[in-house]
């Protein structure tokens, strides 16, 4: 036999490396019942290769999204070209478990997908191969560092830009779907001299207690931010003026509850914190996202000219 040519005694060998690969490979006919089924497949399914033979593919991954798995598949067959599915279009096709769940931002695996066409001698398409590639290391990286962009280190509220971006689009959404929504505007009272008195690592502190409580007392609609300093601001999407005083409100009582323990340094010291907030709701007759925020923000000034540790509208 010519040395060019595969020995057919060494098939076994591509058998072992298909079935050994970091990469999830499933072969599949037009009626989606599946004809191969790798180890990748069977570790992170826990479905052998001989129970998934013949199978159909939705009842063996219940999760998988039917419509459009079969609206990608359709076009490979269609014009017998490769497919790809990017983790940031889908980011668990396969509702696979996180190998790493305790550095993950996600407990699933996150996973990229190439669909191609498998030619018979006819050349026609009977077949086709899905690859699944397990991306998670990638994945978790860049939504860590897209969270460090987004954050206040202080405070881990939203940082200034991020909450900016988020307010902005609000406003558009509103303005499209003549929808209602508020803002929250606030900072800490008479916050220089605790930083005059007491020096920049307890005022540091202090902004950090009403990040916290922020933090603990936000509904899961709301978006938090860390506006500059000592000031703070909340949007609260689908929210009416009066519901908007009501959150408002509800936050300035707890601040205003909770001390803040200074330590044995400052004589076991309690702080006592009070907020001054301004509500402002969206309106048709502001003509940029900016004059929304100035309305809260003249609401801001009323409270502290009238005395400070109050909501005003």
């Amino acid at each position: 036999m010519n040395k060019d040519q595969l020995d057919i005694t060494n098939l076994h060998w591509l058998l072992q490396i298909l079935q050994n690969i970091e990469v999830g490979l499933i072969v599949f006919d037009r009626n989606y019942d599946v004809k191969v089924w790798n180890g990748f497949m069977e570790n992170h399914s826990g479905i052998s290769s001989v129970a998934a033979k013949d199978e159909n593919l939705f009842r063996l991954l219940p999760t998988l999204p039917k419509s459009w798995f079969e609206y990608k598949t359709e076009s490979v067959l269609k014009l017998g070209i490769q497919a790809h599915c990017n983790w940031q279009q889908e980011p668990h096709i396969l509702n696979f478990e996180n190998t790493r769940p305790f550095t993950a931002e996600s407990d699933l695996m996150f996973q990229n997908l190439t669909l191609f066409p498998l030619f018979s001698t006819n050349k026609e398409i009977y077949h086709i191969c899905a690859l699944v590639y397990d991306v998670s290391e990638e994945a978790n990286n860049l939504l860590k560092l897209k969270t460090i962009s987004q954050t206040d280190a202080l405070t881990q509220l939203f940082n200034r830009g991020h909450w900016q971006q988020a307010f902005e689009q609000e406003f558009l959404r509103c303005q499209r779907y003549e929808d209602t929504a508020s803002v929250i505007m606030m900072d800490i009272d008479n916050f220089k001299p605790v930083n005059d008195t007491y020096g920049h690592q307890v005022g540091d502190r202090a902004i950090q207690l009403i990040a916290n409580i922020m933090l603990e007392s936000q509904r899961e609609t709301d978006i938090c931010g860390r506006y500059g300093g000592e000031e703070f601001v909340i949007l609260l999407p689908k929210t009416s003026l009066n519901d908007g005083v009501l959150v408002a409100e509800r936050l300035r009582k707890q601040i205003e509850q909770t001390s803040l323990p200074l330590g044995k340094d400052h004589n076991d010291e309690q702080l006592k914190l009070t907020i001054s907030a301004g509500v402002a709701e969206f309106s048709n007759e502001f003509s940029i996202a900016e004059n929304w925020l100035e309305k809260a923000d003249a609401a801001l000034y009323d409270s502290k000219k009238n005395g400070r540790n109050q909501v005003s509208k």
